[in-house]
């Protein structure tokens, strides 16, 4: 990706940072505890870091992405999704992800500039459930970078579901991670072979440089 294209303008283009949040990102966190290597994600972060500030210096539309989860969306559905066998009702517990206000459910060392909207969601998709697709659409939005973890999971889910809502996509490659490398992998390969273009960090900070030089 040698310079701007009609999947990285700047002016038609929003970055989505999905999901970088304490209890996915953080040792400490319910994923770390629970004994998902996490080190993907801590890793990852400062090449988000440093994306952000290419993105925000290039006039770029930045949304972040927040999960929550409380008694008004914790469906019996959502509560056996890993339920093998016929469907039980499981009751939350306090060790479950990103419970409403609370720590976990707070941004893992990046955080939204001033301006810049955030997307609560419930399930793995931010367009599911939520004003997605309106604030890109007001915004003039036709592209989207994905970003954030899981690689397999939420960020997959919203980037398919992007592409159904007619953006294009693309998965920035190195400020994704997940929790194990294979399905990182995979969900890259597929993303490529189907969905719409892989991409990473410096391609974009080199493709946005002289708009940053420009302004």
């Amino acid at each position: 990706m040698s310079g701007t294209t009609f999947r990285n303008a700047p002016e038609t283009t929003a970055l989505i940072v999905v999901d970088v949040q304490n209890d996915f990102c953080d040792p400490a966190g319910v994923a770390g505890v629970g004994g998902s290597d996490t080190s993907g994600a801590v890793a990852m972060v400062p090449r988000l870091e440093r994306l952000l500030e290419a993105a925000r210096a290039a006039g770029v539309f930045v949304v972040f992405i927040q999960t929550t989860h409380d008694e008004t969306t914790d469906s019996p559905v959502w509560l056996s999704r890993r339920t093998v066998g016929p469907a039980a009702v499981k009751t939350p517990s306090s060790t479950s992800t990103c419970r409403t206000g609370s720590w976990g459910a707070e941004f893992y060392r990046v955080a939204p500039a001033e301006g810049e909207p955030v997307v609560i969601k419930h399930r793995y998709s931010a367009f599911t459930g939520t004003n997605l697709d309106v604030v890109l659409r007001t915004a003039g939005i036709t592209s989207l970078l994905l970003t954030g973890v899981a690689t397999d999971v939420c960020v997959e889910s919203t980037l398919r579901e992007g592409f159904f809502h007619e953006y294009h996509v693309s998965l920035v490659e190195d400020c994704c991670a997940g929790y194990h490398p294979e399905s990182h992998a995979a969900t890259v390969a597929a993303v490529g072979r189907y969905f719409g273009a892989v991409t990473t960090s410096d391609e974009l900070a080199t493709a946005w440089a002289p708009v940053r030089q420009s302004a």
